[in-house]
């Protein structure tokens, strides 16, 4: 294609210059300034066609930089996803608050639930401080919490549930199902403001909590002046003076009230190899 463009414009630029035709190329090669012309005419169309493919490449640049990405949709719960696959849906619980990203549980317990902590493998640290548990950490396709700020932001919007599941390393499984739940803003140090009525099989070991505010390693909010019981269990959580409950503490198999336990499932300290808080908002 170049060299029929090149062969085309070299004529032109020939025919003009010397006023013989293209059927007549061979006869003007013959002469020194026929040659001169022909060099010139050939260097202007490689400089022409050159400028061509600059423009075509950056027209293709603009064309593809500036289309515009398929919106993602963004629901008010996972309870209002038409989809019954568990998986990352984009949350915007209320209009004054940024979407995020959030698990949604979609088969268990009749789906539509938001995961806001989970634990099964012990990739992650939970030993962190307050603005990471402000904030949240971990990958929502593995070990994480999902932040106390959204959290707040969540119960805040709409009235929540709220079911804990546990299991320990001897396979026990249970769970705890309450029918309120709702956190308060930072300026409460995020207390625990309302646990609702408790069913299932794991036991209540979050009877204590309501009225808590939370603690973590570098913000004492358990109400003792002695300790900080976020430190002394290697945690975060509501804790109260006497703990029944560490979910966030050390992911360990132990029986010995140093790890992550949920005090009513076999009525000691065990530490538990999975353990899931998960929100729901109830039906209006």
């Amino acid at each position: 294609m170049k060299l029929t463009i090149c062969f085309l414009l070299y004529c032109v630029l020939y025919a003009g210059a010397t006023t013989k035709s293209c059927g007549t190329v061979d006869a003007a090669l013959d002469t020194p300034s026929s040659e001169r012309i022909l060099a010139q005419g050939l260097e202007m169309v490689l400089a022409k066609l050159a400028q061509m493919d600059r423009k075509l490449v950056q027209l293709h640049f603009d064309t593809t930089t500036t289309t515009p990405k398929p919106q993602v949709p963004s629901y008010s719960s996972c309870r209002n996803v038409p989809s019954n696959v568990s998986g990352v849906y984009l949350i915007n619980p209320n209009k004054d608050s940024a979407s995020f990203n959030v698990y949604c549980e979609q088969e268990k317990f009749e789906g539509g639930w938001i995961v806001m902590q989970h634990r099964f493998d012990g990739s992650v640290d939970f030993y962190r401080n307050w603005t990471q548990y402000r904030e949240g950490f971990g990958e929502l396709d593995s070990e994480f919490w999902l932040g106390l700020e959204r959290i707040h932001q969540l119960t805040t919007a709409r009235t929540h549930e709220l079911i804990v599941e546990v299991r320990d390393f001897r396979d026990n499984y249970g769970y705890a199902r309450y029918s309120s739940f709702h956190v308060d803003s930072e300026s409460e140090n995020y207390k625990l403001k309302v646990l609702g009525s408790y069913s299932g099989t794991a036991g209540n070991s979050m009877n204590y909590l309501v009225g808590r505010m939370f603690s973590t390693l570098d913000r004492d909010n358990d109400g003792n002046s002695d300790i900080n019981h976020a430190v002394t269990n290697h945690g975060a959580w509501w804790y109260p003076h006497g703990n029944w409950s560490n979910l966030n503490g050390p992911y360990k198999n132990t029986t010995d009230c140093k790890g992550n336990w949920w005090h009513s499932l076999k009525n000691d300290c065990r530490g538990l190899r999975f353990a899931r808080m998960m929100i729901r908002e109830l039906k209006r």
